[in-house]
């Protein structure tokens, strides 16, 4: 999840969507059968001639409700209540030379989600039908090596929240050695600082112990 990302609708773990988004990726990559693909935990060492790192950046679980209405209506000419999901990152090769900046966004379906019955499973259905438009767009770019979005005014993309707001520098000092160390598993958690700062930092506060 991207620090600022914007998060409405939504009661579910907003987190545990970043994998099910990279096995969208990998399937499409997966369905041209010269190129192999893996979904793995960003805590797992990525090791691939590409590799594909990205965060969530917008999230909307939709409204049922509105989607159950819109229905009835649908044949009026309009659409709402959608889930909608939205990722940015980028592409680097084995020794981190970046191939590309990517960012988009995706809705559910509309008369993709009537068709399939999805508009009246609820929001889970819907955020599980925009992660995996959402993959196979990231997965297809990744393919054809042409990367849309990934600057400000495009669909998807967040401004990055400045690193030394977050870093683990910045931990407040006068807070107990514990709350530090929870605030800094929480920046790892985000992928804000790297394995080796947050063995470093922690044996900093350890010691204060």
């Amino acid at each position: 999840m991207a620090p600022n990302a914007k998060i409405e609708d939504y009661g579910g773990d907003a987190a545990s969507l970043g994998m099910s988004i990279a096995q969208a990726i990998a399937e499409e990559i997966r369905d041209d059968d010269t190129l192999d693909a893996q979904a793995i935990p960003k805590t797992v060492p990525a090791d691939g001639d590409l590799i594909v790192r990205g965060e969530i950046t917008h999230l909307d679980g939709g409204n049922l409700a509105v989607r159950m209405t819109v229905l009835v209506c649908y044949f009026c000419g309009w659409w709402a209540g959608d889930a909608v999901v939205g990722v940015q990152g980028q592409v680097t090769r084995r020794d981190g030379t970046v191939v590309g900046v990517f960012s988009d966004e995706k809705i559910s379906g509309g008369i993709t989600d009537v068709l399939g019955w999805t508009a009246f499973r609820g929001e889970g259905s819907a955020v599980h039908r925009a992660t995996g438009r959402i993959g196979e767009a990231v997965g297809e770019m990744v393919k054809e090596g042409e990367y849309r979005g990934g600057h400000p005014g495009n669909d998807g993309y967040l401004e990055a929240v400045a690193v030394a707001e977050h870093s683990a520098d910045r931990l407040p000092s006068g807070r107990p050695p514990a709350d530090r160390l929870r605030a800094l598993d929480e920046l790892r958690a985000q992928g804000l600082i790297s394995d080796a700062e947050y063995a470093e930092k922690r044996k900093e506060i350890l010691q204060e112990f």
